[in-house]
């Protein structure tokens, strides 16, 4: 396919990922939330360990991300989605007939193998692959997809736990794997169109980038991973940082629940806007969001306007930046070397947000509200000076 390619190819492709990502964020990520108490419960074990799953699943496909990259140089992102689809399937699979924690934890080690395959590199790998350097927008309308995973999956897995068990929910997520996921990547998705003799460089060579290609890099990945740090570790903790911050608890719930639906509000915005956007200035509006939001609740909580501003420009905020980030490599790099690079990227991006939850959690109890809010500024205003430093050295390497 090419960038000219006609709109039922791109929307069948679109289609195919947007299906994956939903299914398989969706039930390897988001279902813990339902199903975590209850395989505590039954496996004896502690929820800090149950949750450590995705801890350990994020980590090892942080540390599979290089190989990921040069994985989809030589093979495309095809057979790669494909095997996400059966390491899924073996993932859930160990996991419906674990017996303790040992066999709970090796269930979680084969989904990290899954996720590396199977989630977000892999899928905007494909999209890049077969529309080329317009592959913008597109990236964010599969984001806005992918977004919806948890409010799909959550009722769905509380539906299926009542009538299946989790053990039972577990084999059904396999079965979902190999006979709707599995099908549709073989069968449905469109084919990477043949690379071009002329015109591009071999991404794989052993001759090492150029001085400014190997800065804008560690640039991008220096922004990316402490903005991906900063928003996933606040993420998780938004309902318990409100109470402390003064929030009832039902509002701090409220609230919190409000950010995911605004976070996607945000992404489909960027969408419409998107074909006349700038991806610098898209991120430098993303972390003035975000900084704005800590700002206020610093400054003015625990008044009423302060916690709805917050989650309104911290929801907005987020959603930017993660549309940014996965478009954000496609500006700085060509399509050729976007899966490579982006794959290289998310082994310190995944380290990230795999512990993020935890040291945020850390500087909570131990230093309060505005411990915690102090050092999330700092780290925007970081990631905000990193982008300015990356925007111009792309501009003086293009000119």
């Amino acid at each position: 396919m090419s960038e000219a390619a006609p709109f039922p190819s791109r929307a069948r492709l679109i289609g195919v990922l947007a299906v994956g990502q939903i299914v398989s964020w969706g039930s390897g990520f988001d279902m813990l939330a339902v199903l975590g108490p209850r395989i505590g419960q039954e496996l004896a074990i502690a929820n800090e360990v149950v949750f450590a799953g995705l801890t350990v699943m994020m980590t090892i496909s942080a540390l599979c991300g290089p190989l990921l990259g040069r994985t989809l140089v030589r093979h495309g992102a095809a057979p790669v989605l494909v095997a996400g689809s059966l390491l899924f399937a073996a993932g859930f699979a160990v996991l419906a007939f674990a017996g303790g924690v040992t066999s709970y934890l090796l269930g979680w080690a084969v989904i990290g193998f899954a996720a590396t395959c199977g989630l977000t590199t892999a899928a905007h790998a494909a999209v890049v692959e077969r529309v080329g350097a317009e592959s913008g927008r597109l990236l964010t309308l599969l984001m806005l997809f992918t977004g919806l995973s948890a409010a799909v999956f959550l009722p769905v897995t509380a539906l299926a736990d009542q009538h299946l068990g989790w053990r039972g929910t577990l084999v059904a997520y396999a079965g979902l794997q190999l006979l709707v996921l599995l099908p549709l990547y073989v069968f449905v998705l469109p084919g990477q169109p043949a690379r071009k003799a002329t015109g591009s460089r071999e991404v794989a060579g052993a001759s090492p980038p150029p001085v400014d290609t190997r800065r804008a890099f560690m640039l991008l990945a220096a922004m990316t991973t402490i903005s991906a740090f900063t928003t996933f570790g606040l993420s998780p903790l938004l309902p318990l940082l409100l109470v402390q911050a003064g929030a009832t608890q039902s509002l701090a719930v409220q609230l919190a629940s409000a950010r995911s639906v605004l976070a996607i509000t945000a992404r489909g915005l960027d969408f419409l806007l998107g074909k006349h956007g700038n991806p610098f200035v898209t991120a430098m509006i993303g972390f003035c969001l975000l900084l704005v939001s800590l700002l206020l609740l610093l400054a003015f909580a625990p008044a009423m306007p302060a916690f709805i501003g917050f989650i309104v420009f911290f929801g907005f905020g987020a959603g930017v930046l993660t549309v940014s980030r996965a478009v954000l490599p496609l500006a700085v790099f060509s399509p050729e070397e976007y899966g490579l690079q982006a794959a290289r990227i998310s082994l310190p991006q995944n380290l990230a947000i795999a512990f993020a939850p935890v040291i945020f959690t850390l500087a909570l109890d131990r230093g309060g509200v505005s411990s915690m809010l102090t050092i999330a500024s700092v780290l925007i205003g970081i990631s905000f000076v990193l982008l300015l430093v990356l925007w111009k050295t792309m501009r003086r390497q293009g000119s």
